[in-house]
């Protein structure tokens, strides 16, 4: 399990990215909250390296988000509903490492999509389909690394982005990822495709369903 020694995250910061991915913040009254709550986990999780045969986990780094260790209440999707909790704005963040993690090539052991898609096409800051939503206790997101070395990530938040990088002492070639969106009376079912460097054909990763929302974002 990756555990983040200051030795390894000092070696990883001299590692160069192969993967970026940028994402809006976007808008709503709880931002600054969500961008608190971002930085304090964005410090436990920066630089981490998970060697070959090691595993990631979310929660296992960034530990439980009470108020006692400076998390703060922010906006939070919960059984498709929008709610103020503490904690609120770290699916962003599981998200985007999720989507990194395909893109990095590496092997997603647990991912929790969420049940509701509430956002628009102006409001949404990431595909649907490379959302991971967590719940400390139960909902994880958890990647191995099958690599032959090791990588770490690497996260940037600015005033309204938030970017996070693949890095790693060896050259990595990114792997193409498609989200495949289908229809449905009551929905959307969004396929996961995943090509790695010289393969012909995508691999079928999974599929996740959306419910209409009851409200948007």
């Amino acid at each position: 399990m990756a555990t983040g020694s200051e030795q390894s995250r000092a070696e990883a910061r001299e590692w160069p990215a192969y993967v970026s991915v940028t994402q809006p913040l976007g808008q709503s009254a709880h931002v600054e909250s969500k961008k608190h709550n971002l930085a304090l986990a964005i410090r436990e999780l920066r630089d981490v390296c998970v060697g070959p045969e090691e595993l990631f986990s979310f929660w296992n780094l960034v530990g439980q988000p009470t108020k006692r260790r400076g998390f703060v209440p922010g906006r939070n999707l919960v059984q498709g509903r929008l709610e103020v909790s503490i904690g609120g704005g770290l699916c962003q963040l599981s998200g985007l490492t999720y989507l990194l993690a395909l893109r990095g090539g590496l092997w997603v052991t647990e991912r929790h999509a969420h049940s509701v898609d509430i956002y628009t096409e102006q409001t949404r800051f990431a595909p649907l389909g490379s959302d991971a939503t967590v719940a400390y206790g139960y909902k994880d997101l958890r990647f191995h690394n099958i690599l032959p070395f090791p990588i770490a990530l690497r996260f940037e938040l600015g005033e309204d982005t938030l970017t996070g990088s693949v890095c790693a002492p060896l050259p990595l070639e990114p792997c193409d990822v498609e989200f495949s969106i289908e229809e449905e009376p009551d929905g959307r079912q969004v396929t996961t495709w995943l090509r790695r460097p010289g393969d012909t054909k995508p691999d079928c990763l999974g599929v996740s369903r959306y419910r209409k929302p009851a409200q948007a974002a």
